[in-house]
């Protein structure tokens, strides 16, 4: 007595069993959600600074000008607006408590003290300003090493 199960025969029956149950078509069922990923980025900013040197000076002769030229490099986020202050007084102390008055250009441009140069944030590539100077004719001050340590303000 030869039995059939439809057309598919016992074989057939054993493939479509088989494949139901590799197939997971007993899962119970499918739900999905959705998972929030933030972040949240600070504005912030860094300075570097390269020494400004002035050339040798006479004691009440004339001007003298830059030796070695200095500069600010400033990195502040991607699009941050800042503002860059040189403080101090502008002067050299020396020997004695003898001071020597100077001035600074930054880029070409007259920096005087009190003021800001204005930038924006570039990202990781900064923004140099170079520095160059002079000191004025006729300070009749005692011969020695002079100097100043002008902070470097960025406000952002």
């Amino acid at each position: 007595m030869v039995r059939r199960f439809g057309k598919l025969g016992v074989g057939g029956m054993l493939a479509v069993s088989l494949f139901t149950l590799l197939s997971g078509s007993a899962a119970a069922g499918q739900i999905s959600s959705t998972l929030r990923i933030a972040l949240r980025v600070v504005t912030s900013c860094s300075v570097q600074t390269q020494p400004l040197t002035f050339a040798t000076y006479t004691a009440g002769g004339s001007a003298t000008g830059t030796a070695t030229p200095g500069a600010i490099d400033v990195s502040c986020t991607r699009g941050t607006p800042a503002a860059v202050y040189l403080d101090g007084d502008r002067t050299l102390a020396g020997p004695t408590g003898a001071r020597v008055a100077y001035t600074v250009r930054a880029n070409g441009q007259p920096w005087p003290a009190g003021t800001s140069i204005a930038l924006t944030g570039q990202g990781a590539q900064p923004i140099r300003l170079q520095l160059s100077g002079s000191v004025p004719a006729g300070q009749n001050v005692a011969p020695g090493d002079y100097a100043d340590a002008a902070v470097i303000r960025v406000v952002y």
